[in-house]
Order: structure tokens, then sequence, then C-alpha cells
């Protein structure tokens, strides 16, 4: 077990204190990756070990309170922001990344910055990468969603260490010959994603250690199956606010599930270790939810149902409870 030893002195209580510039690096870097990358930067003109502390933080996030508030215009603020995310990859250029973060609102003039972007995180082997992309006010009439550049990840050595993917107000397209996927992906977030049911189920399928997955507002108008190669590891799945006509996975370690939105069929394929399914329904008759659950989730073990416009039919009362007997326990709210 390591120990980390600093220099202390007395405060004017005569209380023994710490000086920031005496800790290690290693804590340094901690306490520069929990500031915004604007704050980080002022903080590493204090001293030359501060300033040789942030180049080597392994966490860089950027955002719109890294623009100065002080100015005005929207080209203008786009500008400084990009400047501002440039500046700080080059500092750490060469150097290992372990985590980067892009929040910021889309514009057309973003695109080939955000492939720079990209093309930087899976050099500097990033582990963590999110571009947490927000829609144009004027949405949907401005544009289109930020492409995502499935042609960056056709070579194992670049995605061999990302493990965490968060993607908002993207867009996927059929992924280019020699796309290799996110083959040591654990964990895939998903945000406004503009996708059809085959560009979802390449890159699904290319997770083959996934673990957690979540989609919220990802609008397919289409089924959502992984059958052909199934998810073998996924033990996560949520999916909120998704136009989806059916749900079809095939995840045999899967143990949490949770869906908000449209009742519609729903499937899981050899998921004998489903612990706990939440569902709220909307527009949904009570009988025809049970009914088909239990059906399509037949090992489940804790089925919380949440139903808005409820109504009950009559004739499905027999059948229901004859399925109602799989379940070691149901909970209605």
């Amino acid at each position: 077990e390591k120990h980390a030893h600093v220099k202390t002195s007395k405060n004017r209580n005569g209380r023994p204190g710490v000086r920031l510039q005496d800790l290690p690096e290693d804590v340094l870097c901690t306490i520069l990756s929990k500031l915004p990358a604007k704050e980080a930067v002022r903080a590493s003109v204090l001293s030359s070990d501060w300033r040789c502390a942030w180049t080597a933080c392994p966490r860089l996030s950027f955002g719109a309170d890294d623009v100065s508030k002080n100015v005005k215009g929207k080209p203008q603020r786009t500008k400084m922001f990009i400047d501002r995310v440039n500046a700080g990859l080059r500092k750490h250029n060469g150097r290992a990344v372990a985590q980067i973060e892009i929040k910021y609102i889309f514009e057309s003039k973003l695109v080939d910055h955000l492939n720079n972007w990209i093309r930087f995180a899976m050099s500097a082997h990033t582990k963590n990468l999110a571009f947490d992309l927000a829609p144009p006010n004027n949405f949907p009439e401005y544009g289109d969603h930020y492409r995502f550049p499935s042609e960056q990840f056709t070579d194992n050595k670049s995605v061999s260490c990302l493990a965490c993917l968060q993607l908002s107000f993207v867009r996927f397209e059929p992924p280019p010959t020699g796309f290799i996927g996110f083959p040591h992906l654990r964990k895939l977030h998903l945000h406004v994603v503009k996708t059809t049911r085959q560009d979802l189920e390449s890159v699904l399928c290319s997770c083959v250690n996934l673990e957690w997955l979540s989609l919220l507002r990802c609008h397919l108008k289409d089924e959502m199956k992984v059958v052909r190669r199934p998810l073998c590891q996924l033990r996560y799945l949520k999916v909120v606010h998704c136009d989806i006509t059916k749900i079809e996975f095939d995840a045999a370690k899967l143990s949490t599930f949770v869906y908000d939105g449209p009742y519609m069929p729903i499937t899981l394929h050899h998921a004998a270790k489903l612990e706990n399914a939440k569902f709220w329904f909307r527009r949904a008759v009570f009988q025809r939810c049970i009914a088909s659950l239990l059906n399509g989730l037949p090992d489940v073990q804790k089925l919380t149902l949440q139903l808005g416009m409820q109504r009950l039919e009559v004739f499905y009362i027999v059948t229901t409870f004859k399925l109602w007997f799989s379940l070691c326990r149901v909970i209605l709210q």
C-alpha cells in the first residue's frame, strides 16, 4: 500500500496545514480532474508544478462554461470553445488521457473539429469518451445530427482501450467496409441518436463485451433486434421514450431491464438471470400487458409495472392468472 508523504506547516491557529503545491502529483491530478477545463487552466498558471500536473491530468472536460461570458455573439463563442478544446488537447499530445468529455450545442462548423477530437481520443487511448451534444434552439429546422465517423473505427488498436461511450445528438450511418465497432466497450449510452434498425444492430453486434446499454429518445420507428449476434455479457438494459415498435434481445446474463414508453411486444431470449424488470407503459391495457410480458419474459423474478391510462378487459383475466404464478413477485403501481 502506497502512502503519500507531504510537507506540513502550521496555520494561524497553530494547527498543521498542507499547501497545495506540496501535494503529490497524482493527488494534484485528481483535484484538477474535478475542475472544468477553464478552471484547471487557471490553476495551472499558479506554479510550474501545477502546470506539469495539469498536462498529466487523465481526465478532460470541455463545455460551454469554458467560454467567457464576456464574449458576445454565437460565432465568437463557438470559435472560443473550439480554441479552448484544441489548446487543451495540444497540451496532452502524446499522453494517455483516460476520459474526454465534450458538451456543447451542435452546429455544422463543429463537424471537422469533432472528428479530429475523436481521432485524438483514440490516439490517446481514452477509456471514457462522451460527446454530449445538444440540438440547436431551432431544431429540427436546423440541419441534421452530427454524423458519427465510423470510418475511424477500422483498426483494433484505435479502440482497444475504449470502455465507455456516451453519444448525444449523433446519427449512425451504414458502417464502412472494415468497421470493427467497439469490441472492448462495456458501457454505451445513446441519447437523441438518429439511426435505422440495421445500423443500430450493426453497432450493437460489434459490442461483444457490452455490459450496460441505455437508449433515451432514440427514434427508430422500427424494431430493435439483437438476436443474430447475442449480447452475451449484457447485464443492464434501459430504453426510455424511444419510438420503437418491438424489442427483441438475446442476452443470457441480463439482470435488469427498464422500459418507459408506449406499450409494445418485448421478448428477451435466454434471459434466465433476469432479476428486475421495470415498465412504465402508456396507452396500455392491463391484462394484455401482463400476458405479453410473462410470455416474453418467462424467467423474470421481480416485475414492476406502471400503467398510464389503464383499462381492464374481463376476458383476459383467466389467461392472466394462469401466467401469474411464473413470477416470484409482481409489483403493480
